[in-house]
């Protein structure tokens, strides 16, 4: 019984020693972030959909946007912890939510394709969009002091 209490006690210090080294490792970028775990939907997954898979690229697509907004409130909280020096980091900000307005705007006019080639067309401009919004995203991290 000793033997088990030490061994969770074991397993709790390293889980918070892990927990306090994570906020001094270097960050990954968002794309890297994302292809390390398999339950973070990414671009990759949806990029080589057809006009066919439709449903499937909608579905994936609406994935990604959320994820984004899961990155925007993070970012939002840390901003709502900043006492100084926030002029760098509102001006970050503006861009990863332009780019989220782009890509909400991108997914409603693919919502609209009805033919393949003007479907390929905007999905194309679904792609940018998420890259866009992932770059805006990554740069944040450059501003955002923790």
């Amino acid at each position: 019984m000793n033997a088990a209490l030490n061994l969770r006690r074991l397993g709790l210090a390293l889980g918070l020693l892990a927990v306090s080294l994570a906020g001094l490792a270097p960050r990954a970028s968002a794309e890297a972030q994302a292809a390390a775990s398999p339950d973070i939907p990414k671009w990759s997954d949806i990029k080589s959909d057809t006009y066919d898979q439709r449903g499937h690229f909608a579905a994936g697509a609406a994935r990604l946007a959320a994820r984004l907004d899961v990155q925007i409130g993070i970012l939002r909280a840390k901003r709502a912890k900043m006492t100084t020096d926030t002029k760098d980091w509102d001006l970050a900000m503006k861009e990863v939510d332009d780019s989220r307005s782009y890509l909400a705007g991108c997914l409603s006019d693919i919502a609209q394709a009805t033919t393949p080639d003007v479907w390929a067309d905007r999905k194309a401009k679904v792609g940018d969009s998420w890259k866009r919004s992932q770059l805006a995203v990554d740069a944040m991290h450059t501003t955002v002091t923790d």
